[in-house]
C-alpha cells in the first residue's frame, strides 16, 4: 500500500467545508493549522484571490483514493475556481504505525492496479513542494529571495523549534525558538533556482538562518489558472 499526504491550502472560512469533504470520502484523520499567504498583489489579482487568512489541512490516502480525491476536489469542491485554494499530493517513502494501514485499507482492486500505480509514481513530477524553515520574523527575506528566482508565492505556518533549550544548556548557544515554515509549490524546472536563491540570501549566514528542502508532488488540484 502506497500512502500519500494530501496538503490542501484554502481560506480559513472554507476549512470545515473541505474537512467534511475529506471525511465523507473516508479520510478519518484530517489535521489543520492556521497559516498566512505571501503572494504579492499581482499574483493574487491574476488568480482572483483575496489576501485572507489561510488554513493548511493534511490528510492521508492510498494511491487509488488519492486519485479520486484530487478529481473530486476539482469537480465537486470547485478548487480550480478563483479564491478556492490549491491541493498537492506528496508520496510517503515510508510510514511506521500500527494504525497506518487502518487509515486507508487497500482493497483487492487497489492491489490489482498496484503495478500501474508504481509506474505512475516513477514519472517525473511537474511540481515540487519546497519547504523552508527559518527564524521567526524573516519570512519576507525568504520570500524576496524565492521570488527573485521565479516563485509566485507561498504559505506560512508559525512553528517552534525544540532544540533551543538544549543548545543553550550544553553549548551556551542562543537559538531562536520561534520558527516559521514557508510552503512554496513550484514547477520542477524552477526548483533548484528557487532553493539556491533562498540559501544564498536567507541561509545559515543570514539572520533568517533558513533550512530548505523539497518533496516530490505526484498530483495537484487548483493550479489551472496559474498554468493557463
Amino acid at each position: 500500500m502506497e500512502l500519500n499526504m494530501i496538503l490542501t491550502i484554502t481560506r480559513r472560512a472554507d476549512s470545515e467545508q473541505f474537512a467534511e469533504f475529506f471525511r465523507n470520502y473516508g479520510c478519518s484523520v484530517v489535521m489543520s493549522v492556521v497559516a498566512n499567504g505571501t503572494a504579492n498583489k499581482s499574483v493574487l489579482s491574476m488568480l482572483g484571490l483575496n489576501a485572507s487568512e489561510k488554513m493548511v489541512s493534511m490528510t492521508f490516502a492510498d494511491t487509488s483514493l488519492r486519485r479520486k480525491l484530487m478529481r473530486k476536489l476539482s469537480s465537486e469542491m470547485k478548487i480550480d475556481m478563483p479564491d478556492r485554494g490549491v491541493a498537492v499530493s506528496v508520496p510517503f517513502s515510508s510510514a511506521v504505525s500500527s494504525a497506518a494501514a487502518a487509515l486507508t485499507p487497500a482493497t483487492p482492486a487497489d492491489r490489482a492496479g498496484n503495478t500501474d500505480a508504481k509506474e505512475e509514481e516513477t514519472m517525473e513530477s511537474k511540481y515540487e513542494l519546497i519547504i523552508t524553515i527559518c527564524n521567526g520574523g524573516y519570512t519576507d527575506m525568504v520570500m524576496d529571495a524565492a521570488r527573485s528566482a521565479g516563485a509566485a508565492g507561498g504559505t506560512v505556518i508559525h512553528a517552534k523549534g525544540t532544540g533551543a533549550m538544549t543548545a543553550k544548556k550544553f553549548f551556551g548557544l542562543s537559538i531562536a525558538s520561534e520558527k516559521e515554515m514557508v510552503f512554496i509549490v513550484a514547477k520542477t524546472a524552477n526548483k533548484k533556482d528557487i532553493m539556491r536563491a533562498i540559501v544564498q540570501n536567507a541561509g545559515a549566514d543570514s539572520e533568517a538562518n533558513a533550512l530548505v528542502f523539497s518533496l516530490p508532488v505526484n498530483d495537484t488540484a487548483g493550479f489551472r489558472l496559474m498554468e493557463d
